[in-house]
């Protein structure tokens, strides 16, 4: 017979019969007997527990009727109720009672030296005896036994012992390399007793043992949680176990080039003592990287710690990095040597010829990080040493200087990776794969700059909102205000979570100097930025901006992609935002207001179309920002210029607003309009422009903005509208009383016309015009108005007179071209911000284009060839892709025409190649 008290209360017969007795205070008396075995009890205590404390008069007599009957139930000669003075006992083999037979095994198992598993691996004869000594456990102890004064007596003894043997057992296990096997016990009684962090401890190892580093480090921040005070010294050594051997992130996706690169580095750094260097943004994953390469490489282990490069609290001591390494290589702490160069020396000694990596996490400086790197071997041969690897937000160029460091920056993930890794927020009724998916979530990537970090705290939020699509989560990032804060994460205290609180410690690393240049970028819109911007904005020499720069580039707030020129991430742009916001409204409106200005003087060679902008000499004279083609600056400062145009209107500027739209559509002209979002740029930007005019009052401003919008529509085949738009137009230039701007806006009406067809209207118009520019004043415009006739008398079957008005615009634009290059340039060039000889080389070509048309509609087609490979010869030089594009366009079509398609789908590659901006 045996009785079970570890789980509901059963008393079993040896053929299996249950013969529990069925009433309460039997139960009681059975169980308080059988808990002390072969030991007497008092008849006084066993009233006590048997009536809970509450026992009548009657108690003593009814104490023995229920004795008589169990001694009759009891009918196993190994098990004896007796008496015994004034008294009872339980007699019987350990083995009859599950509760004390749990208790020899734990005995038996003790008597083994703690040491023995590591000697005989997973044949430890502990380990049966403790496995089975849990086993005998069925659920909660004394279950309706019948005494709830039994049960609160007995079992806080009986918990800790089962506690304790559990621990046992984790020991054991992980001594044989077996932890993960109690994985599942060790987390159901770690979450039953939060107060006892020796289990929680050996939870966090077992799991770190079982390859699931993921959740050990969940566990053990769970269990820091739970405290009131510090962790203990179990807890604690746990918690450095698992920062020295970090298991590989299994949510790591990617990076299979640069992972790369650090196994051929490790190559090299193993014989030769190199460090290996890890630097990038903030958020770009760093330390994942290394410790998921470091994983199963470093057979002595991995020596971990955090330098707190950035840490609000400021850097570590190297003495004290030392001290712990020093401890975890084996050295007692009293043995631990007192000054930093002794330490450093002891620790060299004892790295030596071991194959160990030292991760030096989030190094601020390189004198820091000297007394920390290991040897370096006397030769360098086969032997393989420690190899030490750091990580940092800083180039840490000193360190390349001095220790000849191994360099391998680190960026966002491509454009795969970064799917992939959001891919893992959707759950099995969101394939990744669909093509609206694939592009939703190839935006949000694009959102989080591509930077692991980001991408993390993404598909968190992604996992948490099943309802939402990666393209709801796309769009609150797209909000200017407030997208970044949806990438804040979460926690508080000294180390928050998410992109702000990562740039905030970059940020906090900062000279003053650099901080305030930072600050005052986030006024800027743009993703590249220049030195003489920077400096304009910040009111500096260019010398002191470039230096300040170039801090900025050095912990990778800013990329320094060619010389001179930076760009930074979106993420960043948006951060530096929010600190220009904290700015003060004088200080932030004289930033603004030396940026417009800046560019006004940048985009002066572009402004006018030849009428002139009306503002003197107020910006200077200066020559095309950096010296690069129009077209190439543009491209580069494009968002920056439009945002910079809105800014102007919104602050007020409304001057310098609209002129510097209207130099923006002149630029697009010289770098040749490629449709699609090009135009809706333009538009956008020619409309903020035409507000600002109205705003201002300016007729003439009217007069110009509203000829670039409605050159706009007519680019759409919104003939009509743009009809209209020019009319007012018209009249705005009319008000000014402006000839050369009147001209330009009728030139420009009857392009309109011609192009929606109306040549009846259009030749009338451009007839006028011709006459008009003969005059003095205007003779400079004579050129275009009479190849703009030929053109439109091409058209409406014309084609005499069409070549005769050609041939006069040619012969007049050589003529000029020859004046303008041997003597001085003629009233009005001045006003249109180049020399005239360039515009009228421009001007040459457009004529000769005319020619052309003319000839070919004349039937002359050999002549009509020749005329357009003239077009292309002078279009050349001309320094105008626009210019260029449409002389390659006109020889396509004329070698089309005369069946000769070889050539002519040379002569349209060529075109589409300069609109696409590829030469």
């Amino acid at each position: 017979m045996e009785i079970e008290l570890l789980g509901p209360m059963t008393v079993r017969r040896a053929d299996g019969t249950v013969v529990t007795p069925s009433a309460p205070k039997r139960r009681a008396l059975l169980a308080a007997l059988a808990v002390r075995l072969n030991q007497p009890v008092g008849a006084e205590e066993l009233i006590e527990l048997v009536w809970d404390g509450a026992a009548p008069p009657t108690a003593r007599a009814a104490l023995q009727g229920h004795v008589a009957a169990l001694r009759r139930r009891l009918d196993d000669p190994r098990l004896v109720l007796g008496t015994r003075g004034g008294g009872y006992v339980l007699e019987g083999d350990a083995d009859r009672v599950d509760l004390v037979r749990f208790g020899a095994l734990h005995d038996r198992a003790g008597v083994l030296l703690p040491g023995s598993a590591a000697r005989l691996g997973a044949d430890d004869p502990a380990v049966p005896l403790l496995r089975a000594a849990l086993d005998l456990w069925r659920g909660p102890a004394l279950a309706d036994c019948g005494s709830e004064l039994l049960r609160t007596r007995t079992l806080p003894a009986l918990t800790d012992l089962r506690l304790r043997t559990l621990d046992r057992l984790a020991q054991r296990l992980l001594l044989a390399g077996r932890g993960g096997e109690l994985v599942a016990e060790l987390g159901a009684a770690a979450d039953a007793h939060p107060g006892r962090q020796p289990l929680a401890a050996r939870l966090v190892q077992c799991l770190e043992q079982a390859g699931r580093g993921l959740e050990a480090r969940a566990r053990y921040d769970h269990a820091l949680t739970r405290l009131s005070g510090p962790p203990g010294p179990e807890l604690r050594m746990a918690g450095e176990q698992l920062a020295r051997h970090a298991p590989p992130d299994r949510r790591f996706v990617g990076r299979s080039a640069e992972l790369a690169g650090l196994h051929e580095a490790l190559a090299v750094a193993a014989r030769t003592g190199r460090p290996i260097l890890v630097t990038g943004p903030a958020g770009a994953g760093k330390t994942a990287l290394v410790q998921h390469w470091a994983a199963q490489r470093f057979p002595d282990g991995v020596l971990r710690a955090d330098l707190r490069g950035t840490h609000p609290d400021g850097p570590r001591e190297p003495a004290d990095v030392l001290a712990g390494f020093l401890t975890d290589l084996g050295v007692a702490p009293e043995a631990v040597p007192a000054g930093l160069e002794e330490r450093a020396a002891r620790y060299r000694a004892l790295l030596a010829d071991r194959r160990i990596l030292i991760l030096l996490d989030d190094a601020a400086d390189h004198p820091r990080l000297a007394p920390l790197l290991p040897g370096r071997p006397a030769t360098v041969g086969s032997v393989l040493g420690p190899v030490a690897v750091v990580t940092s937000r800083d180039r840490l160029r000193a360190l390349l200087l001095h220790e000849d460091a191994l360099a391998l920056p680190l960026g966002p993930l491509n454009a795969q990776d970064a799917r992939a890794l959001l891919a893992r927020a959707l759950g099995p009724d969101r394939p990744a794969t669909a093509p609206r998916t694939a592009a939703e979530l190839d935006e949000l990537a694009e959102r989080c700059d591509r930077l692991p970090l980001a991408l993390r705290l993404a598909a968190a939020r992604l996992a948490a909102r099943p309802d939402w699509t990666p393209g709801d989560l796309a769009a609150e990032l797209a909000d200017e205000q407030t997208g970044l804060t949806a990438l804040a994460g979460v926690g508080g205290g000294p180390d928050p979570s998410g992109i702000i609180a990562a740039l905030d410690r970059t940020y906090r690393t900062l000279p003053p100097a650099a901080a305030r240049l930072f600050t005052l970028l986030g006024l800027h819109p743009g993703a590249v930025i220049d030195t003489a911007t920077a400096a304009a904005l910040a009111d500096l020499r260019p010398a002191a901006a470039r230096t300040l720069l170039t801090a900025l580039d050095a912990v990778h707030l800013l990329a320094e992609t060619a010389p001179g020129h930076y760009a930074r991430r979106e993420l960043v742009r948006r951060y530096a935002a929010g600190q220009a916001a904290e700015l003060d409204c004088e200080e932030r409106f004289g930033a603004l207001d030396r940026l417009i200005a800046h560019y006004l003087e940048l985009t002066a060679p572009w402004g006018p179309d030849g009428s002139g902008d009306g503002i003197g000499g107020d910006i200077g004279g200066a020559a095309g920002g950096d010296g690069a083609r129009p077209a190439a600056w543009f491209r580069r400062e494009e968002s920056a210029l439009h945002a910079v145009v809105l800014c102007a209107e919104q602050y007020g500027r409304t001057g310098a607003a609209w002129l510097l739209a209207h130099r923006i559509g002149r630029l697009y002209e010289l770098s040749g309009d490629t449709g699609g979002e090009d135009r809706a740029h333009r538009r956008a930007v020619a409309e903020t422009g035409l507000r600002a005019a109205k705003a201002a009052r300016d007729d003439a401003a009217l007069a110009r903005l509203g000829t670039d919008l409605a050159v706009l529509h007519v680019h759409r085949a919104a003939h009509r509208t743009a009809l209209e738009q020019l009319g007012a137009a018209v009249a705005a230039a009319d008000r000014a009383g402006d000839a050369l701007l009147r001209h330009h806006c009728r030139s420009r009406v009857a392009a309109a016309l011609a192009r929606a067809g109306q040549y009846d209207r259009a030749v009338p118009l451009l007839t006028e015009l011709v006459t008009a520019a003969r005059a003095p004043a205007t003779g400079h415009l004579l050129v275009g108005a009479l190849t703009e006739l030929a053109e439109a008398l091409v058209r409406v079957g014309a084609p005499e007179r069409a070549l005769a008005h050609a041939d006069e615009a040619v012969r007049i634009a050589t003529d000029r071209t020859a004046r303008g290059r041997s003597g001085p340039a003629r009233p009005g060039a001045e006003r249109s911000g180049t020399g005239e000889g360039v515009r009228t080389d421009r001007a040459a070509v457009l004529a000769t284009h005319g020619r052309a048309r003319a000839l070919h509609a004349l039937g002359r087609r050999d002549a009509a060839l020749s005329s357009a490979r003239l077009a292309v010869a002078l279009g050349r030089t001309v320094g105008d892709p626009a210019v260029e594009a449409r002389s390659h366009g006109l020889l396509a079509d004329l070698l089309f025409a005369l069946g000769r398609s070889v050539e002519g789908t040379e002569a349209r590659r060529q075109e589409r190649a300069l609109a696409a901006g590829e030469r």
